[in-house]
Parts: C-alpha cells; structure tokens; sequence
C-alpha cells in the first residue's frame, strides 16, 4: 500500500510557541559534573574523548554547569575555559565528543538506547527482522540514535534535523550510519526531499530523545507517521506533561495530549509504554519521560 498523502493524513494541530534557547548565564559558581558521580550508559571517559569514527580528538576538560539551573555548559582545559548556552546544539555539535560527553557521559542520557530497545522488541513480537527494517530517525542529532539502529541489524536509515551542524557531526562522530541525512522541517521540507524520503518506502519512524515543551510540535511526528504505509510502526518518548488527560499548562500548549489521544484513539494501535529516566538533570534529579510504541492500522 502506498504512504498516506500529506492531505489525507490527520489534520492540522494549533501548538505553542516553541520555549526559546535559554541564553548564557554568566553569574554564580559552576557546578562540578563530577562532583554527582553520574552513570552513563555509553559515553567515554572525561578528558580526551575518543571518537567512534576516524574523526579528531578534543580535550574536553572537566565539565561544569549553571548553578541555577540549565542555562550553560563549561568546558575545556584549564587554561582554555569555554562557555555555552546549555541547549545551543549547534555549538554542542561543533565540538567533537563534547555532545555525548555531557549528556551521555555526565547526565546519564538513556532515551535512545532504550526506545531503540523498544522498537527491537515490538519488532520480535511483531515477526519481523531488523534487516528487512527501513528507518526515518527523526531529530537524529550526531548519529548517536542511529548507532543503536544499526547495533539491531537495521537495514537503511534516513535521518532528519534542523540543525545543519548536526548532519556535520553525525557523519564526523557516527560516519557510515546513515544512508542519507536531511537538514530542515519536515512539514516544509520541498518535494525533492520529501521524494527522496519517500523513496527509501519507510517501514518505522523513531524519535530518539524525549519530546518535551519546546522540541518537534506534534505535526512533525504526524507528517512522518504520513510517510509510511499501513502497519507501519512509530515508536518515541514525551515528557509525562504532554501524555493524554495531563493538565499540565505548558504541556496542553504543545498540542502533545490532543495529538496523542486522537491517534491512539483511531489510527493506531499502541504496543507498548514504558515509563523510565530519560537522563540525569543537573541538579541530580531524575528526568522522566515516557516511551511509546505503535503501529499503524
């Protein structure tokens, strides 16, 4: 069966505003990563960080955060301190290793690993195999989601972000990984591009970090889900606020809860929920998130 059009797929969602990038804050003592002794799941060691591809090596330093909340990000040897704004991806992206060390290596960040581990297993209940797999990762950053792709034996990935320095660091960080990579919004992306989408005939669409206030609105996850045919699967984590029935301000302005309730409700059927921690925050609390896993009807 052929992928939904754009017009007969689901029906267009008013969300908020996206929350803007905190800007660098400069004042208070920074905040020790280490001093938490956080996990990381996959991460490197602190220091030199040693690329998984043939990329080159950067003299991390320690890491230091904002005292007052997620603002900025401190790194770099002693004698050359940098500081960024906390979610400014593309200068998190620029610097090699410096996006896995601080949210894999320091704040413990799980989600891709275990919504990928969620998909393998609907994937094992479902009969199919991870090589017949062809896969649109949404938001797919520096490639890090797409390595636990192809760790399952996924066959083709196509990824997607807005960030153009993100496609730079996934084919510096994760070279190989994708067989093609994206720049740009998916519910504006040209014909050319959504062609080349289409050719790849998707299988699954996977988000592989948690959506919260402020990330891909719901019409991004829904023109994706437009690209694949019937029993087609999804699978993606939200921040509890925006699952339906929550009464959450900020989470009911996304358009996350409506969104979710009418597509679990008559278009697919929902094969999982997992409720864990997304990563560690910097103040040592736990960020939680929920994982979904549907397939289409």
């Amino acid at each position: 069966m052929a992928p939904r059009s754009a017009t007969s797929w689901g029906r267009p969602l008013s969300v908020g505003d996206p929350v803007p990038l905190l800007g660098v804050a400069v004042g208070g003592a920074p905040v020790e990563a280490g001093s938490r002794n956080l996990r990381c799941r996959h991460g490197s060691k602190p220091g030199w960080m040693a690329m998984s591809g043939p990329g080159p090596q950067t003299d991390l330093g320690s890491i230091a955060f904002s005292p007052d909340g997620e603002h900025w990000i401190e790194f770099g040897p002693p004698d050359d301190r940098r500081r960024i704004a906390f979610h400014d991806y593309a200068s998190l992206y620029a610097v090699p290793g410096l996006y896995e060390r601080v949210f894999c290596t320091e704040l413990a960040m799980g989600t891709a690993e275990r919504v990928v581990g969620f998909y393998a297993e609907a994937l094992r209940r479902l009969g199919r195999h991870p090589g017949d797999e062809r896969v649109v990762d949404l938001g797919a950053g520096n490639g890090l989601g797409g390595e636990q792709l192809r760790r399952i034996g996924v066959n083709r990935i196509v990824g997607i972000d807005l960030e153009p320095e993100a496609r730079n660091a996934a084919h510096r960080d994760h070279p190989g990984v994708y067989d093609d990579y994206l720049v740009g919004d998916l519910t504006t992306m040209s014909g050319s591009e959504i062609d080349r989408l289409t050719g790849l005939r998707p299988t699954a669409v996977l988000a592989l970090s948690a959506l919260g206030p402020g990330h891909a609105p719901p019409a991004v996850i829904d023109r994706a889900c437009g690209l694949m045919p019937e029993a087609g699967l999804f699978a993606f984590a939200v921040m509890p606020t925006l699952l339906p029935g929550s009464d959450d301000p900020l989470g009911q302005r996304t358009g996350y809860p409506e969104f979710l309730a009418e597509l679990f409700t008559h278009r697919a059927d929902e094969l999982a929920r997992h409720d864990y921690v997304h990563r560690q925050r910097t103040d040592g609390t736990d960020d939680l998130a929920v994982a979904l896993v549907g397939q289409l009807r």
